[in-house]
């Protein structure tokens, strides 16, 4: 135990604090913002420390842990539903949530209920004023939910968890894990510089740190040579078998459309395969998914190919390129390079000559080139809405971000105007559209999960 790690108390002891019992969700809600969103203290010691005092449940659990900088949210819904049709009780742990943190706590792909939520919540915060630790000692935000669903996924008896980690990998609370069944990278890009390092080999390092010794390791197939070339040292140091995850015989169907979703086929084994998800580079999120799925079946997990396609056919990854055909609107995620890259192909593929409005907000950690050049790809846009979600500063301010935009393209053909919240730039978009006449144009809202998450619930879909 380092120095810094809190002495633990037994849990007989009187509370140190003598604080109301949570008795409600909002309660519960309003606690846990109280421990602070934004906080984020990277390291193990404090979390295990907590772990050892609840007996360790996240060694009772079967675990395919998740690491990547862009698709691990959507291999870990695309598993987590073949996994339920294939009749196995399914815990997942994902972040950030867009509407209600009660999704970051699910069992076969629904957010843990509210009742079950207020009361881990009450149960957790007891146990910690038990131990009488210092409350700068208490877990953060996000570790505090982690602990959470390791003691839920236990209490429910569940058959196998997904565990997405929340950032990077060796220092994130999700890796106390000590044996997962197995463990995956997705993809390696620029991203969380501050916390994880600025080169691809830096970043790999932190992700490769979910690698545990003989688990084997799934890796996506375009991962740089840089960042590849770290991974492969850290799986060789573990004795970790690599799986690498080719995506080079799925092609994009012709048939696939936004109404119908994205049909793959794969041209060596003649499979075919209907997502849900839309977005065409969902193909190696599908590959890294069949080697887990494979993985898996050999470690006995009963996974019929027919659980494979309805589980595929009904994954639900909200924002991550959602179409709404009766509002042509497509609410999307993207907010960093490589998930700007990949709505540019999204867009070629379904909407290719397709008029536009978009609603954009940005990260101020982000350079708004990016989405300057997502956006200047899909042709002209009619109209620009700039908003900023909650908490403010921690996005461009609108009128900042709108004056870039003005830059990059003319106001003769293009109105760029600025609205203080998403909801309220959503409904002045859809005024001016109305005032449109001719063809319809879509509605794309990207450059952040929460803007993309504010809309969605507060929008009539």
């Amino acid at each position: 135990m380092t120095q810094s790690q809190p002495a633990l108390s037994s849990p007989t002891e009187t509370p140190a604090t003598d604080s109301p019992a949570i008795e409600t969700l909002t309660e519960a809600i309003a606690f846990l913002d109280g421990l602070d969103v934004s906080a984020m203290k990277l390291g193990l010691d404090r979390v295990r420390g907590l772990l050892i005092t609840l007996d360790n449940p996240q060694d009772h659990l079967p675990m395919v842990h998740i690491a990547g900088t862009n698709g691990k949210g959507s291999v870990t819904a695309m598993l987590t539903a073949i996994l339920k049709a294939a009749g196995l009780k399914v815990g997942s742990f994902t972040s950030p949530h867009l509407i209600q943190v009660r999704e970051r706590i699910g069992i076969n792909g629904n957010p843990i209920l509210p009742d079950d939520f207020q009361h881990e919540v009450q149960s957790l915060k007891q146990h910690l004023e038990t131990l009488g630790w210092p409350r700068d000692q208490w877990p953060t935000y996000f570790e505090f939910l982690n602990v959470m669903a390791y003691q839920f996924f236990r209490q429910k008896r569940v058959d196998i968890t997904v565990f997405e980690t929340g950032l990077g990998g060796r220092l994130d609370s999700t890796n106390v894990v000590r044996q997962p069944n197995l463990t995956a990278i997705t993809t390696i890009g620029m991203d969380h510089m501050q916390h994880l390092g600025n080169t691809l080999a830096a970043i790999a390092g932190e992700k490769a740190g979910i690698i545990k010794p003989g688990v084997p390791v799934v890796v996506g197939a375009h991962i740089p040579e840089e960042a590849l070339t770290v991974i492969l040292d850290k799986a060789a140091q573990q004795d970790a078998p690599v799986i690498l995850a080719s995506d080079q015989s799925l092609a994009v169907s012709p048939q696939s459309n936004p109404t119908e979703g994205l049909l793959l086929e794969d041209t060596r084994t003649g499979a075919a395969y209907r997502l849900s998800l839309l977005g065409p580079y969902q193909k190696q999120n599908l590959a890294i998914v069949l080697a887990c799925v494979e993985q898996l079946r050999q470690q006995g997990f009963a996974i019929p190919q027919q659980a494979v396609l309805e589980g595929l056919q009904r994954a639900y990854w909200p924002v991550r390129f959602q179409y709404f055909p009766q509002k042509h609107v497509v609410l999307d995620g993207s907010h960093n390079p490589d998930g700007f890259a990949s709505l540019k192909d999204t867009l070629k593929l379904y909407f290719p000559q397709e008029p536009m409005l978009w609603l954009v907000s940005l990260r101020n950690n982000r350079d708004p080139q990016a989405l300057i050049d997502v956006m200047q790809s899909a042709g002209q846009p009619l109209g620009i809405m700039v908003t900023q979600a909650s908490p403010n500063h921690l996005y461009h301010p609108p009128e900042a971000l709108a004056e870039q935009l003005r830059a990059a393209f003319p106001e003769s053909a293009c109105w760029i105007e600025t609205a203080d919240t998403p909801t309220q730039a959503y409904a002045r978009l859809l005024e001016k559209r109305e005032g449109l006449s001719g063809e319809m144009p879509l509605v794309l809202v990207t450059g952040s999960l929460y803007t993309a998450g504010e809309v969605l619930s507060l929008a009539k879909f």
